[in-house]
């Protein structure tokens, strides 16, 4: 039985979405010489690292073939996302990839309706595509007309998204089967472990592990308070969210956070809120809002007496 209800689960995915839009501008601190791949892959290995002591405490144990598998599935789904995001950051902006990934809750409401039963998906795609489109607004703001991406960065980073899209529900499934009674934390070590030891390994592949000797205290307390605040509490957060909370909900949190940069933008920076900016903020709201109502659990019927 997960341990929280549903609003202390959507109260969890609101600091999770603000942590992600924090996350961009410690990730900003770490050297731009460096392999991204193997950064992101030393931010999932101290992420789970760090869970090490808590699962030691309460009684760490290793996962039975079956559920290795079914992390080592997860773990996989993080490293191909991860993987695709960099290489098409080769070939396009950020502002492209970042468009491209409003398509992930819509993804993950598909997976969804495959590998999860239950008929409330109609009830939230209204909200999701009013977020979405809200979401396209603010972020397509810094993307310059007639600039088109690369159709290889495109079918690149549409493979991380499909891997990111499947991931909630697919662990939601993998919950209620092979990883039954699995707590939020041994989840998400295990999934990071995994998902590291993939990065790892495409590191030694392309070469990118050799950009180590770059690295500088400086970029380590960075690269540990991004593990700590920006990968460990989110994926935390997301995990003690999923099976509360519709998995497409709990992945559409990610427009709060480009709502929250936006905010950030406006009061911090000084930016002046464009007509665009503000619509786009409004959608935002009115969609997250609807697809929180659409995702409360519905109190079963009463059963007929006889």
């Amino acid at each position: 039985m997960n341990p929280v209800n549903f609003t202390q689960a959507n109260l969890g995915m609101l600091l999770w979405a603000a942590l992600i839009a924090a996350s961009f501008f410690a990730a900003a601190q770490v050297g731009q010489a460096i392999d991204p791949v193997l950064l992101t892959a030393l931010r999932l290995l101290f992420s789970a690292l760090l869970f090490v002591p808590l699962l030691w405490f309460k009684g760490f144990c290793v996962p039975n073939l079956c559920g290795l598998a079914a992390h080592g599935v997860l773990g996989l789904l993080l490293a191909l996302y991860f993987g695709s995001l960099f290489e098409a950051l080769r070939y396009t902006s950020a502002v492209n990839t970042g468009t491209l990934y409003t398509l992930v809750p819509l993804l993950t409401l598909l997976f969804e309706g495959w590998l999860l039963p239950g008929d409330s998906r109609k009830r939230r795609l209204l909200p999701m595509l009013t977020a979405a489109a809200g979401a396209l607004l603010l972020i397509l703001k810094g993307g310059a007309p007639g600039q088109w991406p690369s159709w290889y960065a495109v079918g690149v980073y549409a493979l991380g998204c499909l891997a990111m899209a499947a991931y909630p529900p697919l662990s939601q499934r993998f919950k209620a089967r092979s990883l039954q009674g699995r707590s939020p934390a041994a989840m998400t070590f295990w999934n990071m472990l995994f998902g590291s030891l993939f990065l790892f390994i495409a590191c030694l592949a392309s070469g990118g592990w050799r950009s180590a000797a770059l690295l500088t205290g400086h970029d380590l307390a960075w690269l540990l308070y991004l593990a700590l605040f920006a990968t460990l509490a989110t994926f935390w957060l997301l995990h003690r969210a999923i099976g509360v909370i519709a998995p497409s909900t709990v992945i559409s949190y990610v427009y709060l956070s480009t709502l929250f940069l936006t905010l950030f933008h406006w009061s911090w920076l000084g930016q002046a809120p464009r007509l665009g900016e503000m619509f786009g903020a409004l959608l935002v709201a009115l969609g997250m809002f609807g697809l929180v109502r659409s995702s409360r659990p519905q109190p079963a019927m009463a059963a007929n007496p006889p």
